[in-house]
């Protein structure tokens, strides 16, 4: 008889986003004329760039004739996108196209590479974190999972366990807290990796929002970083891709992993698997990517960017001129708000769903040390956020 995986008992953690449906389905029939203001799932809230549009339909144009005709495209991107991206982003660290993989989102690859990995690897997650990383783990059957706490006393940066990880899981930018680890905190994980012989996989989703001098805004930035990192980075939210889906992975040739006795390069078993069990991203879609680093892409995405963070700026201060105590939204779209003394996260959540019909997330729903917090996103427009902040000072 066919089998569930049993690892589907180990979810103990409920998936949060169809509960927050049901919520919002229940106070829409109460209420079906009142408008509800959701600063929950971290969403684009801006139409997409115009320059980025048109090179899409161009490139469907193209594709409508004999000469311009594609059919599946390479599993690793197209080589254009691949070297837009490395003399874009990667040229001061010596990135090749051919260490950088197109994918259709980050969320997938961040899942997708603990493939490459034994089962009996050892896995670092902070807490609280995006569920996916741990959820996967849970999933793929891996046993040793090791909690790291991400708290006010330390600045909810994690901090490098006593004992041995194979792989950490590290978000900065970070989902859901909005706090950005800087080059120090950063360099730890860096030597503690070398020193561990593990690997750090950074999800860099959130890059396009730093702004502070001493946030580096990618890993390879810092020392010994080739030898043990692999970062994810996507379009998404850089330059509102939501509805369209590009991301992409830098594997350096340099990191290695145990086989036998030997340490062999990760790059050409990425590069099977995502042969395997990947057809790529549309070729009109990475056209419209490669459109974010011409001049006109440029402006128009880091216009977003700067409307995005100065929400998130608007929203954080106002909540503190309220007295609730509020992190992140510097380098990074989500403000990380305290509950009122004693109200868990699904209390305030409930709250302020039914008194302020605004919508946020549960931060118990990013795992245990979220809970006492609710994680709003500033992917918001300027009047909506006016109105949100009118409604909570009535709260």
């Amino acid at each position: 008889m066919i089998k569930l995986n049993p690892h589907f008992k180990q979810l103990k953690r409920e998936y949060i986003f169809p509960i927050i449906d049901q919520k919002l389905a229940e106070l829409k029939e109460e209420h079906p004329d009142v408008q509800i203001l959701n600063f929950g799932v971290g969403d684009i809230a801006l139409p997409l760039a115009p320059s980025i549009g048109k090179a899409i339909t161009d490139s469907v144009l193209e594709m409508t004739t004999e000469k311009g005709m594609k059919g599946y495209g390479p599993h690793n991107g197209y080589l254009f996108l691949r070297e837009a991206i490395a003399k874009n982003e990667f040229s001061p660290f010596g990135m090749t196209p051919d260490e950088i993989f197109i994918s259709e989102g980050t969320n997938s690859d961040t899942v997708n590479i603990l493939d490459l990995f034994s089962l009996s690897s050892g896995v670092g997650i902070t807490d609280p974190t995006y569920p996916a990383y741990l959820d996967s783990t849970i999933l793929s059957g891996r046993k040793k999972i090791i909690s790291l706490p991400c708290l006010p006393e330390n600045q909810f940066a994690p901090v490098p366990p006593q004992e041995h990880c194979d792989l950490v899981y590290l978000c900065s930018p970070n989902n859901p807290t909005g706090m950005a680890m800087n080059r120090s905190e950063l360099q730890r994980w860096v030597d503690y990796a070398l020193r561990e012989k593990a690997l750090l996989l950074i999800d860099n989703a959130y890059e396009a929002f730093i702004t502070s001098a001493d946030v580096p805004r990618s890993i390879y930035e810092l020392p010994g970083a080739k030898e043990c990192a692999i970062e994810f980075r996507s379009f998404s939210k850089t330059a509102g891709f939501t509805g369209l889906r590009c991301a992409y992975t830098i594997l350096p040739k340099t990191v290695k992993a145990k086989l036998g006795r030997k340490f062999l390069s990760l790059h050409p078993y990425w590069d099977r698997r995502q042969a395997t069990k990947f057809n790529g991203v549309a070729y009109p879609i990475q056209r419209g990517a490669e459109a974010v680093y011409t001049k006109e892409g440029q402006k128009e995405t880091r216009a977003q960017i700067a409307l995005y963070l100065e929400q998130a700026t608007r929203l954080k201060e106002g909540l503190k001129k309220l007295g609730f105590t509020c992190y992140g939204g510097i380098d990074s779209p989500y403000i990380w708000c305290k509950t009122p003394e004693g109200t868990s996260s699904w209390d305030f959540f409930d709250l302020l769903l039914k008194k302020c019909h605004l919508i946020s997330i549960p931060g118990r729903g990013f795992g245990s040390q979220g809970e006492g917090y609710v994680r709003l996103s500033a992917f918001t427009t300027q009047d909506k956020t006016t109105l949100a902040l009118e409604r909570l000072h009535h709260l």
